[in-house]
């Protein structure tokens, strides 16, 4: 596939940023409010194991204080510490490409830190580059993929950024995550949805190839099910009454979803031979894409047979794509 070098490239600089930046344990604090005998024993307890750099049994101790007091005069601080603590175990999740653990262990941070938008970051493109973009792809965690891009879209949007990553490029982050999520619902069986989020994605990053020309390719295959199903159920009339000089209400409601839905293919597929020109896609990607155009629109102006109309369009749109 076309898409899989720039994929690669951009998992490199993904991962150093939502991973391995972020590992560091914080000294605990020296006073607090005050507290029972037995609050402070369960906080020593952790205390002591955290000074010995024991930090199995310091968290054990984290997640036994906040058990017996979770409204304690050191709970937030240990909420803090434990999701920070917890942070190695993700990254040798990650590095070990244990999507069961990433999962686990992200959870049990989020659960200390709902709005750690690293962690949800780390979660939601792993699994975005491990099944949902692998060859063949996976959809065995699409759930929680879908929950952990929703997160992190709802906090970028809102004006989160990643700690410790000078120049975060906030629409980028956005294309590829609307992107994950438009693939969850294409596979769900949700098109419209799809194609919506696809949309999305391709507006925040309309000169990125690796994004938009994925975009591109995605909802043309979605179109072409939906030409396809128009199709049918217009053939599926009888001959008697697609022939007739007056055309009956299921006519011509079955013509203009034919027609509707042949429309959204061309727009798709010029748009996107348009731009594979300008971009330098590869011939053989492009020229696919132009037979599935160049099909839909005989189809569909059968009247035109010098495509002057569709050479029209084309040339409007290399316009507008700089070709």
């Amino acid at each position: 596939m076309f898409l899989r070098k720039h994929l690669a490239v951009m998992a490199v600089g993904i991962l150093a940023c939502a991973t391995t930046t972020l590992f560091v344990v914080t000294p605990a604090p020296v006073t607090a409010q005050e507290v029972s005998a037995e609050e402070a024993v369960a906080y020593g307890a952790w205390r002591a194991a955290n000074e010995a750099k024991d930090i199995p049994k310091a968290v054990a101790g984290a997640e036994a204080y906040l058990k017996a007091f979770p409204s304690g005069g050191y709970a937030e601080f240990l909420q803090k510490w434990l999701s920070q603590a917890r942070l190695p175990a993700l990254d040798e999740a990650i590095k070990a490409k244990d999507m069961e653990g990433m999962i686990a262990t992200g959870r049990q941070i989020l659960a200390q830190d709902p709005e750690n938008v690293n962690v949800l970051y780390a979660l939601a493109f792993n699994l975005r580059l491990r099944e949902l973009m692998a060859s063949p792809p996976k959809f065995d965690h699409a759930k929680d993929a879908k929950e952990f891009a929703q997160k992190a879209v709802a906090l970028v949007e809102n004006g989160k950024t990643l700690a410790g990553v000078q120049s975060f490029d906030k629409d980028a982050t956005l294309a590829w995550l609307y992107q994950s999520l438009a693939v969850i619902e294409a596979n769900g069986g949700n098109p419209k949805q799809a194609i919506t989020l696809y949309e999305k994605s391709s507006a925040l990053a309309p000169d990125d190839v690796a994004i938009k020309g994925r975009n591109l390719v995605n909802i043309i295959t979605l179109q072409q099910s939906s030409y396809a199903a128009a199709a049918s159920a217009f053939n599926a009339l009888p001959e008697a009454e697609r022939a007739a000089a007056e055309p009956s209400d299921a006519l011509k409601a079955a013509r203009e979803a034919l027609n509707g839905a042949a429309d959204a293919l061309i727009e798709t597929a010029a748009t996107f031979v348009a731009f594979g020109k300008a971009k330098n896609l590869p011939a053989a990607t492009v020229e696919r894409m132009n037979q599935v155009l160049e099909t839909t629109y005989k189809g569909r102006y059968p009247e035109d047979a010098d495509l002057n109309g569709l050479k029209k369009i084309l040339a409007d749109k290399g316009v507008r794509a700089g070709a």
